[in-house]
């Protein structure tokens, strides 16, 4: 067995009320020009403000709003504003969406190629300009990720920059900036996360730690995901009742992405890379996880095979069928996303191996038929 290697190089600060050292955290960093890159829904809603609300505004020379899957003219946008107001930090905040443009904002105010010049794994020359995240969402985990994905059209997979030194310095995690999440976007978040943490148990580049915390983390989205969903169904996340599980939702998806991160996706991820296929990428894993774990079953170990054990009776709790819609049947979606999984390093690190065949069969049972 090859030597494994195992890192977490983002500073965490978690729990309720954990906010409240944004501003010291900005202070203790030096930085003297912020860029805030958030997600355009989270400015919306009102949510931006309260975050940003310890935080020195002059000090904020940017603010810059990103929707949903950015590509890389949106990812540049950004990182132009941000080297024209001269910033020497970037404050990232929300899902997947703002942290990858975050990311590639700090990339690139130290970096003068285009963003996706430095696709690939370890492609870029000089360390990025510190980040602070803060994620408002629990499912990508890329608060502690040293990856960043664009959605490049024309592509028949994501464009990925991997990069050591791209992770942000600090991540803040605070349970109650998930109160105002809707119902369908909190669970498909939670899936997304709950996929993080199961593939981190069938990857070839696992190890002993990225398997414990894997575990530790699924059988934590297993027990709280129902509350967390139900809270935001009924009211009460909202009203701040159910905090103590949003917190425990939110940490589980950082562990999550520290077990992901360093063990590498399988095949959930593999076929999920299609960006023809336009659905919420939580759902999309969502949908894939039972089917890959089905598949995985017979060569995953007893700790995997307890916990996909579960993912049936999970699903029926949260009333969610992992079926894709009827309107994806008479498209080519299943065929994108064989294709997109082809030669991907996420469908090579499955720790079993799988044909076309496999994969068709396997989307069949999602309801794509091959056409």
């Amino acid at each position: 067995m090859s030597p494994a290697e195992f890192s977490v190089a983002t500073k965490v600060i978690s729990g309720l009320g954990s906010l409240a050292r944004l501003a010291a955290e900005v202070g203790q960093s030096g930085a003297s020009r912020l860029a805030v890159v958030a997600d355009q829904g989270v400015a919306d809603a009102g949510l931006l403000a309260g975050v940003l609300q310890g935080v020195d505004g002059g000090a904020i020379a940017v603010t810059l709003l990103v929707d949903p899957d950015p590509d890389v003219a949106a990812a540049e946008r950004a990182a132009a504003a941000a080297r024209a107001a001269r910033c020497d930090l970037v404050l990232a905040v929300g899902g997947g969406s703002a942290m990858a443009v975050g990311k590639a904002t700090a990339i690139r105010l130290t970096n003068d190629g285009r963003i996706d010049t430095y696709q690939g794994v370890n492609q870029v020359p000089a360390p990025p300009a510190p980040t602070i995240a803060i994620p408002t969402t629990a499912g990508s985990g890329s608060e502690v990720s040293k990856v960043l994905v664009l959605h490049e059209p024309g592509r028949k997979d994501e464009l990925v920059v991997r990069a050591d030194g791209c992770e942000p310095r600090v991540a803040i995690l605070d349970g109650t900036v998930l109160r105002g999440l809707p119902r369908d976007p909190l669970l498909y978040a939670g899936l997304d996360a709950l996929s993080h943490a199961m593939e981190a148990l069938w990857a070839r580049r696992g190890s002993w730690f990225t398997a414990a915390l894997g575990e530790a983390a699924a059988r934590e989205i297993v027990d709280v995901l129902p509350a967390a969903a139900e809270g935001a169904s009924s009211g009460a996340n909202g009203s701040g009742d159910n905090d103590e599980s949003l917190q425990r939702l939110i940490d589980a998806s950082c562990a999550a992405n520290m077990a992901c991160g360093n063990s590498g996706l399988t095949l959930v991820h593999a076929l999920s890379t299609a960006p023809s296929v336009h659905l919420p990428h939580g759902l999309k894993n969502g949908i894939l996880l039972p089917h890959v774990a089905r598949f995985n079953e017979e060569v995953s170990g007893p700790a995997a095979a307890s916990l996909i054990a579960q993912i049936e009776p999970l699903y029926r709790t949260l009333s969610f069928r992992p079926e894709f819609p009827p309107g994806l049947a008479s498209t080519d979606a299943a065929e994108a996303m064989v294709a997109a999984s082809s030669g991907h390093p996420f469908r090579a690190n499955n720790i079993r191996e799988s044909s076309d065949a496999d994969l068709f069969s396997l989307l069949q049972e999602a309801g794509l038929p091959q056409n």
